[in-house]
């Protein structure tokens, strides 16, 4: 199952990268990248509905998980700006003197919402105040479920990189063309076997990221494990607005303020 695993991310990651982009100023340059689509979010907490069912002889994780319909694997490429924000768009390729963050999310979720209401200041939107859907200017979606997230920090010390393929990250991290770190995370997964299986790497290089990946692979195969713990989170937004990290941070604000709810049944 590993194997299999292992082909399958190789596929789909090397399947987001097969051009080679130019280092000129086009619309997939960093400098040019935007904040619209999907964006990864630490996990937030969500309100659970739980709705008594009789004869169901169904556990409470096992009516959790099958609230959570949809299976998806999706890699992300943000680049820091200077002030400290990421600004996720469609460049994948990484230029010298920058830093990015590569982010592979794999989340089984449910799609739910919120509402905003729109402020206008010459010619940008700015998020104004969270709202009933009804009376919203702007529907967001957002992702909430349970998960599992690689995440590579990256600094390119020289020439251009190819960010959208891990293992072509860890080959320029071992010929010192980047640095940084790497990040294995769970999101709202938990239990000794997860604990005991998630690897600790201390740097980027295609060991390390063979090995994570691989460590994903194991915990997905436990997750319906009775051990197991299942804890729904919002895990992630799809940015309708853009407007760099201020939005972003605007979605935050309104998730924390009047949690999601994930009705169980």
């Amino acid at each position: 199952m590993k194997k299999v695993l292992l082909i399958i991310l190789t596929i789909s990651l090397t399947s987001c990268a097969s051009w080679k982009q130019p280092s000129t100023n086009t619309q997939g340059d960093p400098k040019n990248a935007n904040n619209y689509g999907y964006h990864p979010m630490d996990p937030l907490p969500v309100e659970i509905k739980l709705k008594e069912v009789e004869n169901d002889s169904r556990s409470i994780k096992s009516r959790m998980l099958d609230a959570l319909p949809d299976e998806t694997m999706r890699l992300a490429v943000g680049q820091i700006t200077n002030s400290g924000g990421i600004t996720f768009g469609t460049a994948t390729t990484g230029f010298k003197g920058n830093q990015y963050v590569v982010i592979l999310d794999y989340i089984k979720f449910n799609t739910e919402s919120f509402g905003v209401k729109l402020n206008k200041t010459t010619d940008k939107y700015s998020i104004a105040s969270l709202t009933e859907t009804s009376d919203a200017d702007v529907i967001v979606p957002v992702y909430v479920g349970v998960g599992l997230r690689l995440t590579a920090n990256i600094t390119v010390l020289k020439g251009e990189v190819n960010l959208g393929n891990l293992f072509a990250i860890g080959g320029e991290a071992s010929s010192e063309k980047i640095s940084g770190t790497l990040v294995v995370q769970t999101l709202g997964i938990s239990g000794k076997t997860i604990s005991t299986s998630i690897p600790m790497p201390s740097e980027i290089n295609s060991t390390t990221i063979q090995n994570a990946i691989l460590a994903l692979g194991t915990i997905k195969a436990v997750m319906y494990e009775n051990d197991t713990k299942i804890t729904p989170r919002v895990v992630g937004v799809y940015n309708t607005l853009g407007g760099g990290s201020e939005t972003i941070n605007g979605f935050i604000s309104s998730i924390l303020q009047k949690p999601k709810v994930l009705n169980v049944e």
